[in-house]
């Protein structure tokens, strides 16, 4: 589900740079500015004739500007890719490169949740899983000028300045300094949905990380693909229904007045198995360093997984709030102070 949170009326200079903390998830896309944050799950349908698609829905369409690779694309980003192609959207998820690849259409399809404008600027902090290797290629994908039309009708500029990117786990530090000591050592436990990543920081420097290939999609993917969830769809189960079962926490798989499928069962189940496999082997990784560890974070939608938060306080490691905002939010106070430093 698309999720939009308004805290206070958008009131912008159109000439002046705002700050915006960008954090493109295998999962979901979170986009924080002064004013609203959004939550888009990281889907990507493109296409090349509407047809009979409703622009409505939330079409956008690359104009001009300086991703001539992408002049004349159409596409759905968000809740609108699934609505408009169930079968057949993109997720970043299944992409190595998905986070760099979609990383302009999933901003842009933020942005069109919001009041149309005829300009839009954005000072940028992201984050990347390796900010050396790829963080110059992901802030290409995403600085330049770039001129858009939302619906088949409203045409806006929007300019991007990249200020940063840097690793994951910084914005959820920022975040949480307030309650932990962020000159010790810090853990930070990103249970993502491709991946499970324990960063080890020291006075904010990454200086360890450990990750596990087996993020919250597996435990999905198996529950969707389950004997009994099969035996009551007679088909494996959208991917897409049964996380937003969770994330919902009713379980339902959409409609269930006229799927009649609740999977809370099998959920607990294969959450076992998830923990067993997975967040057991993470703990293990980052064992040397949680014995003497000043502070160990978890961030990410995994931590927010039901019944997921007993295991992780047992084990040392305090959930953040709305964890699955953290790293987002953390990159907009960056953002903000990068701005008001160089003064855009």
């Amino acid at each position: 589900m698309n999720i939009v949170r308004q805290l206070e009326p958008i009131t912008t200079n159109h000439n002046q740079f705002q700050p915006l903390g960008l954090d493109i998830g295998n999962g979901a896309t979170k986009f924080v500015i002064d004013a609203r944050e959004i939550l888009i799950p990281s889907y990507v349908h493109a296409i090349h004739d509407i047809g009979s698609t409703d622009p409505e829905l939330g079409l956008v369409e690359y104009l001009g500007g300086d991703r001539t690779d992408l002049i004349g694309s159409k596409w759905f980003a968000g809740k609108s890719a699934a609505q408009v192609a169930p079968l057949t959207f993109q997720r970043v998820v299944d992409d190595a490169k998905g986070k760099i690849k979609f990383a302009l259409q999933l901003l842009t399809g933020a942005i069109e949740t919001m009041p149309h404008q005829l300009r839009w600027k954005f000072a940028i902090v992201l984050s990347s899983q390796d900010s050396q290797t790829f963080g110059d290629e992901l802030a290409d994908s995403v600085q330049g000028v770039h001129s858009i039309r939302f619906r088949g009708s409203d045409v806006t500029q929007i300019e991007i300045d990249v200020l940063s990117v840097v690793e994951e786990g910084i914005g959820a530090i920022a975040v949480a300094s307030a309650d932990i000591d962020i000159k010790g050592t810090v853990i930070v436990n990103d249970l993502g949905n491709g991946t499970l990543i324990a960063s080890v920081f020291q006075g904010g420097k990454l200086i360890d990380r450990k990750v596990i290939l087996r993020g919250v999609e597996p435990l999905i993917d198996d529950i969707a693909n389950h004997k009994e969830t099969r035996k009551k769809l007679s088909t494996p189960a959208r991917k897409d229904l049964i996380r937003a079962g969770i994330e919902n926490k009713t379980f339902d798989y959409g409609n269930v007045a006229v799927t009649g499928f609740n999977f809370e069962q099998i959920y607990l189940a294969e959450l076992k198995e998830w923990i067993v496999s997975g967040l057991a082997q993470l703990l293990k990784a980052t064992s040397e360093w949680s014995a003497n560890a000043d502070a160990s974070i978890a961030i990410g939608g995994g931590a927010q997984l039901p019944k997921i938060t007993p295991l992780l306080v047992a084990k040392g490691i305090t959930p953040i709030a709305d964890s699955h905002w953290s790293n987002a939010r953390g990159l907009f106070k960056l953002a903000q102070l990068k701005l008001q430093k160089g003064g855009k």
